[in-house]
């Protein structure tokens, strides 16, 4: 496994993976140095890697870049792995991975798409747990009358602003269906 770092007009993120497999993402914050990040991620000292500006060569990167431009990003193109995660969370999680771009979902509706309906703060805690934020896009999962919460670098404002892009990119599309 390797840490991909690498820059985005959101700030520095970067990501863990191996081949396809991604095992954790860091969203961007423009108040966080990423280096120091990495040390407090990097309990096993694997190889970190910066990706330039212009790189190709990952694939992820290049797409994630995308994103924050305002791209439409419905495959991602990697496998996330979250085995590591009680099965709860697990299943919630796997649910929250098929959340359309630009759609939102209650963590009590969710709590009921996976059988367990009385269990929204626990589909809370599983979103929390995230490994792999963006990619397993709970920003995406919000409260009933609220935006409910968001524990990831960039805080509530990171949340916001993803949904906020998706919104703004899914009107974009709608506008040029149906002008032509």
């Amino acid at each position: 496994m390797r840490w991909y770092s690498f820059e985005t007009i959101k700030g520095s993120m970067a990501v863990l993976m191996e081949g396809n497999t991604l095992y954790r993402l860091i969203l961007p914050s423009l108040y966080s140095d990423i280096e120091v990040l990495l040390k407090e991620y990097n309990n096993e000292n694997f190889e970190i890697i910066h990706i330039r500006e212009g790189d190709i060569s990952i694939s992820l990167v290049n797409k994630i870049r995308d994103y924050f431009t305002g791209g439409v990003i419905n495959d991602w193109g990697v496998k996330p792995d979250i085995s590591n995660l009680p099965p709860f969370y697990r299943r919630s999680l796997e649910y929250v991975y098929n959340i359309p771009y630009g759609k939102t979902m209650t963590y009590g509706e969710i709590a009921k798409a996976i059988g367990s309906p009385r269990a929204s703060r626990a589909v809370g805690q599983a979103n929390r747990s995230n490994p792999i934020p963006l990619v397993i896009p709970c920003h995406r999962v919000v409260g009933v009358n609220n935006p409910g919460g968001f524990s990831g670098p960039g805080g509530m404002q990171m949340k916001m602003d993803m949904l906020q892009l998706e919104k703004a990119e899914l009107g974009n599309i709608s506008s040029k269906n149906i002008l032509g």
